[in-house]
């Protein structure tokens, strides 16, 4: 289904989790730019040099069957969450996001350049910039490195700024280097790891304000003059991204299965649950398909701070909230 433009600002506004002044001009994707433009091309690995890998900590998750979705009394529910029983295989996903390290061992081996860098669909990356009256907006100078502006990046924090399709490239090269399988883990599979047992809205309960002992969110904690129109009633130390595991784990074992970065899945996005959620969509580079997004970011508030919350993006959009864990198949 191609992106609109009213479609892509609403997922503009959704990452940003608050209300964002987004360029009046038409937003480009691949749909309506030249060929030549696009750089969408088959994921090609370059020499590898010696990269000492870090493998991701995985956990296993048991097999099992729950209810995905949210109840009609659950605050902040979206029409988008119909309550369904899914049930999942047995699977093991990483203990936490995919850091900064992590992600520049992969550049520093390979030489790959991101979407960010290639200004691929849009310029740079969707960030934050406090000095700024637009404030979140496509900057040419966000990427992977600089996600935002006048903060120290973090090496054991998550890496942000990555597309679908620069994940994509760092599994095919994750997979080779470790003799492993790698992927995104499904939009049920997240779901279900995040809930870990549970049918609250979040995996501590319902109070968001106790959010801060769990997850990086948008809470009291400011950085100068910038204040966060909606808040959680707490303060977890974190203005931008957060060390991973940082925070109380759910009780499977993971971290930041809500805040720090929303995260990449495999699953094509459907408004209704038709069973999409459930299977690895075979999305193709620079697709405007749209992917399941999940898990909310260092800025969100508490609507989306949820296990049932979704959110959605195309293979080539990036943004200074959002990044990824992964699924080690065998």
């Amino acid at each position: 289904m191609p992106i609109t433009k009213a479609d892509y600002l609403l997922l503009s506004l959704m990452l940003c989790s608050f209300p964002c002044i987004v360029k009046a001009d038409p937003v480009k994707t691949y749909a309506n730019q030249e060929p030549s433009k696009r750089l969408v091309q088959p994921l090609r690995i370059p020499q590898q040099q010696n990269s000492f890998v870090v493998i991701p900590q995985v956990v296993n998750i048991p097999p099992g069957c729950f209810q995905m979705g949210s109840p009609e009394t659950e605050e902040g529910r979206g029409t988008d969450e119909v309550v369904h029983r899914v049930c999942v295989k047995g699977f093991r996903l990483a203990k936490n996001e995919i850091t900064v390290e992590e992600f520049r061992k992969f550049i520093t081996a390979t030489h790959f350049i991101t979407d960010a860098e290639r200004n691929t669909g849009e310029s740079g990356c969707w960030s934050y910039q406090k000095e700024s009256e637009k404030h979140w907006n496509w900057w040419p100078w966000a990427n992977w490195q600089v996600p935002v502006r006048g903060i120290a990046l973090i090496a054991n924090a998550p890496v942000t700024c990555v597309s679908l399709d620069d994940v994509r490239a760092y599994i095919q090269w994750l997979n080779k280097e470790t003799g492993q399988e790698y992927r995104l883990p499904t939009e049920a599979e997240w779901e279900y790891a995040a809930r870990a047992g549970t049918a609250t809205a979040r995996y501590w309960g319902n109070n968001p304000d106790i959010a801060c002992s769990y997850a990086n969110v948008a809470d009291n904690t400011q950085s100068g003059p910038v204040k966060w129109p909606q808040t959680h009633n707490c303060e977890d130390g974190y203005f931008f991204t957060a060390t991973v595991s940082a925070f109380r784990a759910n009780k499977f074992g993971l971290h930041d299965m809500l805040g720090n970065v929303w995260e990449w899945t495999c699953s094509k996005y459907e408004e209704k649950y038709t069973g999409a959620e459930a299977v690895c969509s075979d999305i193709k580079p620079g697709s405007d398909e749209l992917i399941s997004i999940r898990g909310g970011g260092w800025n969100a508030d508490a609507v989306r701070v949820r296990a049932a919350y979704r959110n959605w993006g195309v293979a080539w959009s990036r943004q200074a909230n959002q990044g990824f864990r992964l699924v080690r198949m065998r």
